[in-house]
């Protein structure tokens, strides 16, 4: 395979991105493929040497000497092309890495991303007055940044499983995959080393064989927080525990002031920036590494402390859950407290157990091997080459609602594909007519079409009815066959919208079915059956006022009395108080509107319409079956046996 390894920093430089592109290259190399780095260097010529390009480039002082290039290379371009890629591997973001992202575009050629930094955790460098609303957009910009770089590839990598999720977070659906950097662990085997060099480091800084020395390697820089470490020391009480520090930055002065500060510049000490080729040493010299970095997307420099037998210390952060197991191969710590009473357990060891945790600590690094790297590297670079090949091309657009209806083709003998999606993803992947679509990102939103089908139905109906949350989640489940999940994902949108809201539905509900005529129990009743709260049920009840029911009851005691004829005027109150508590009036507000009611018409009247009626059902009997009939039915209406009789007798004369 030909790789193409694109970044804006490489050897001679030092840090992390190169660490991990210059043992990529040699890893892969030795597995047999032609890889090539495009970098750059200070100048404005062009350089190719030993597989690697380098443009021309300005360098930036401020930032420890970086060399920014232009991402418009157009004498560069030639020289991608002889490279004849298969793929593309962008380690960066700035003028080198927006080169790389045009070049693939350009030669059709697939890109992997790795992402190595966590740039929200770097704002600070934009914001140094530490504005909160410059904060809120800084982080917001890096979110919308690294969200399109990584749709923009068609595969990324992720050193660590904190790095992944925080990528998914940003919005990121291109796959990802945990690749950890490796490392050449030859390069740090305690054994291998000059033991008289190991020895003479101590000695050239003034440090005896029985001071306890913790070292920290890295980046001098206030994400690194090495005031803490500095701070523990401070609060120590043993007098022959040291720090030291290797390494360089910006923030190497401001340290130094914070050891001075705390009275510990003589158990403090800041070695500067070493070459590459020493830094095994400088962890085999001392007892143990700490880091209080919560910035790190995977920690090369633990990687490099465990393989040389140093136990870490390392603040509580999921980069480390692989790596660190508390007491065997380090410890955790929150605070400066904790760090020191960390460092006192370690340092009361005996030589034994130190070194049956040396031993630990240098199996741990065996999964981190260079060619374990290279390895899961090539597997990346394989799917994202089958997925480049498998993409659709973009033929109709056409906006539906909230979605976005594209047909795509792949192949000319091929029937077209039709899907949906969102029409702010739409944007985000800035799609157009002939735009190619990778196969994982169709399969993906193939797989989303009867959600995205359900979506809209559900949008159609609680624009034409109030709907609450049990409704929707038991038509999505029931009757569009959504997972509880998915179900919950389009209720969470609908209630984020503001087009679903189970309090305010029981407020508008209780007000309207008060004037239906219905009581508080049975308006509770309804609700609890449309699944509200009971908090927003008893909230909603507690607007109605007594008074307010009981003439709403009276009312509805009007339009009862209406429906019933002959009735004695007992049994028609009787009728009209069971009706209203059959409505959810309470018993003692249906009897107050049952009691007030005038009562219409004649009661006499009533009882005549009543014989009539019964009369006629029972006109076929014989006498006396016939008599008896007609009195039992009038009775049933609530009249009395004298009144019944009276009117009989008078009918008969």
């Amino acid at each position: 395979m030909r790789i193409g390894l694109f970044t804006d920093a490489y050897l001679p430089d030092i840090n992390g991105v190169v660490s991990s592109v210059a043992t990529l290259k040699e890893a892969l190399e030795k597995k047999g493929h032609t890889v090539y780095v495009v970098s750059n260097h200070k100048g404005t010529n062009i350089v190719m040497e030993d597989h690697v390009l380098r443009l021309g480039g300005l360098e930036l002082k401020k930032f420890y000497g970086y060399k920014m290039s232009s991402p418009i290379q157009i004498g560069a371009e030639k020289y991608i092309r002889d490279m004849n890629l298969d793929v593309i591997h962008v380690q960066t973001e700035a003028g080198v890495g927006i080169f790389a992202r045009q070049m693939a575009r350009q030669l059709h050629i697939p890109l992997v991303y790795t992402y190595h930094t966590m740039y929200e955790d770097y704002t600070h460098y934009v914001n140094p007055l530490d504005i909160e609303t410059i904060e809120k957009m800084g982080r917001k910009a890096v979110q919308s940044l690294s969200r399109m770089l990584g749709n923009g590839a068609q595969a990324v990598i992720a050193p660590s499983e904190k790095t992944k999720q925080a990528l998914i977070q940003y919005g990121v659906t291109t796959p990802i995959y945990i690749v950890p950097t490796g490392l050449d662990l030859s390069l740090f085997e305690k054994d291998k080393l000059d033991q008289e060099r190991i020895e003479h480091l101590r000695e050239e800084i003034g440090l005896r064989k029985e001071e306890h020395v913790v070292v920290f390697v890295g980046r001098i820089a206030k994400e690194k927080s090495i005031d803490m470490p500095i701070r523990a020391i401070a609060k120590s009480s043993d007098p022959h525990l040291h720090l030291v520090i290797v390494g360089g930055g910006t923030d190497e002065d401001y340290y130094k002031e914070i050891a001075a500060q705390c009275n510990v510049e003589d158990r403090v000490h800041f070695l500067g920036k070493k070459p590459k080729e020493q830094i095994a040493y400088y962890y085999a010299a001392f007892d143990c590494f700490v880091s209080a970095s919560l910035t790190e997307t995977q920690g090369m420099t633990y990687l490099e402390a465990l393989a040389t037998g140093l136990p870490i210390f390392g603040r509580r952060d999921e980069v480390l859950s692989e790596l660190l197991e508390e007491g065997q191969t380090g410890y955790y710590f929150d605070d400066e407290e904790e760090l020191l009473r960390k460092w006192e357990t370690y340092f009361s060891l005996s030589d034994q157990e130190k070194q049956e945790m040396q031993v630990q600590c240098v199996e741990k690094t065996k999964p981190y091997s260079t060619s374990m790297f290279a390895s899961k590297a090539l597997a990346v670079y394989e799917q994202a080459i089958d997925s480049y090949h498998r993409a659709f091309t973009v033929e109709k657009v056409k906006m539906v609602d909230d979605f976005v209806k594209l047909t795509l083709k792949r192949d000319s003998d091929e029937e077209p594909v039709t899907l949906r999606l969102p029409v702010d993803d739409y944007f985000d992947l800035k799609i157009a007519l002939r735009t190619e679509l990778d196969a994982y990102i169709v399969e993906d939103y193939l797989a989303m079409q009867n959600y995205y089908k359900a979506y809209s139905i559900l949008k159609k109906k609680v624009f034409q009815k109030d709907h609450t949350v049990y409704q929707i989640k038991k038509t999505a489940m029931r009757k569009l066959d959504l997972s509880q999940e998915e179900a919950e994902s389009i209720v969470e949108e609908f209630e984020k919208r503001h087009w679903i809201d189970d309090r305010q539905y029981a407020l508008d509900k209780v007000q309207v079915w008060s004037t239906y005529g219905y009581g508080k129990k049975k308006i509770a009743s309804k609700l609890k059956e449309a699944g509200v709260a009971q908090s927003y049920i008893e909230e909603a009840c507690a607007q109605v006022e007594q008074e307010d029911e009981l003439n709403a009851a009276m009312k509805s005691a009007q339009r009862i009395m209406a429906t019933i004829r002959e009735q004695s005027d007992r049994l028609k109150r009787q009728t009209i108080i069971q009706k209203l508590i059959s409505k959810g009036y309470s018993v003692d507000v249906a009897k107050q509107a049952g009691d007030s009611i005038e009562l219409d018409g004649d009661e006499k009247e009533a009882l005549y319409l009543s014989l009539k009626k019964a009369k006629r059902m029972y006109a076929s009997l014989e006498e006396p079956k016939r008599t008896n009939k007609i009195r039992i039915y009038c009775l049933r209406k609530g009249f009395s046996v004298m009144q019944i009789d009276e009117v009989l007798e008078s009918e008969s004369k």
